[in-house]
């Protein structure tokens, strides 16, 4: 009988509590890196809106939790740590600093061994709950909103012109040389920075190698550009051999830091393409 009690008063305590405070959620197209959800105030909004007949100040902390699309747990917020929020009579707008606070989510498993190493979480569907509960008995306060969302791995740029294996001509080569190049995709809230590199392949050499060993001819880095126009100061018509140069372009964060850090060899550079200059070369 005193079970009996203590449920229903629990019950109607949580009712009560739930009658009081009204919340809505939206998740807006987050980023795979973590560190910039915070910066963004439109990729989760929590609204809170507490009734004025309820009176007083009510102390909440924020629920949240991240998991895949089938229920794999990928993250928590560590509930003896979160911030505690005063709600007064009137509307409390959240953001993902708020809901999702990197510093204080605990991982679980690869996930936390991915993001460690990369900023990022694997691209894949995701969903987020969010409810407000009270502090220290964690009792619930209002119901669990669920969100569903999408992470796409960012696509590095891809090179454009000159093409791979294209002929230049010669005279005009030594003016000027155009290199364009795709954005990285999807954009991101920062402008990334793209840093575009030619390196002359040696009659001894491999384009690799090339590429790896020799110092650059260019070394240009760019915000957010997708096109550079390279005077070379080389005589290229006088030449009696053609010669030939590898180039590509490495994509950078706001750090200065490879932008996906687990592409390929790490460095975040687009596949590289070779050209060559030659008297007589087609364009």
């Amino acid at each position: 009988m005193m079970k009996l009690i203590a449920t229903i008063a629990v019950f109607i305590l949580s009712t009560t509590a739930f009658s009081q405070i009204t919340t809505s959620l939206s998740v807006n197209q987050p980023s795979s890196t973590l560190s910039e959800w915070a910066g963004n105030n439109s990729t989760i909004v929590y609204v809170a809106d507490k009734a004025p007949a309820a009176g007083g100040t009510q102390q909440v902390i924020i629920k949240s939790e991240i998991r895949t699309a089938d229920g794999t747990p990928v993250a928590v917020n560590d509930l003896g740590k979160a911030q505690v929020y005063a709600l007064s009579a009137g509307t409390r707008i959240f953001y993902a600093k708020d809901v999702v606070p990197v510093e204080n989510m605990q991982f679980s498993g690869h996930y936390k061994t991915t993001l460690e190493k990369t900023g990022q979480l694997p691209s894949g569907s995701y969903q987020l709950t969010v409810q407000l509960v009270e502090p220290g008995t964690f009792m619930p306060l209002t119901p669990v909103l669920t969100r569903i969302f999408n992470l796409a791995t960012p696509q590095l740029p891809y090179l454009i012109t000159p093409l791979n294996n294209d002929s230049l001509n010669s005279r005009k080569a030594e003016t000027s040389i155009i290199f364009r190049w795709t954005p990285l995709v999807p954009r991101t809230q920062e402008l990334p920075y793209y840093r575009i590199q030619v390196f002359e392949i040696l009659p001894y050499q491999q384009p690799m190698q090339a590429l790896r060993g020799n110092q650059p001819l260019l070394d240009q880095t760019l915000r957010g550009q997708t096109q550079y126009v390279w005077r070379p100061q080389l005589s290229f018509s006088t030449d009696s051999t053609s010669k030939r140069f590898i180039w590509t372009v490495q994509t950078l964060d706001a750090a200065g830091q490879p932008f996906i850090r687990t592409a390929g060899n790490g460095e975040s550079r687009s596949a590289p393409f070779v050209f060559m200059v030659a008297r007589g070369g087609v364009r």
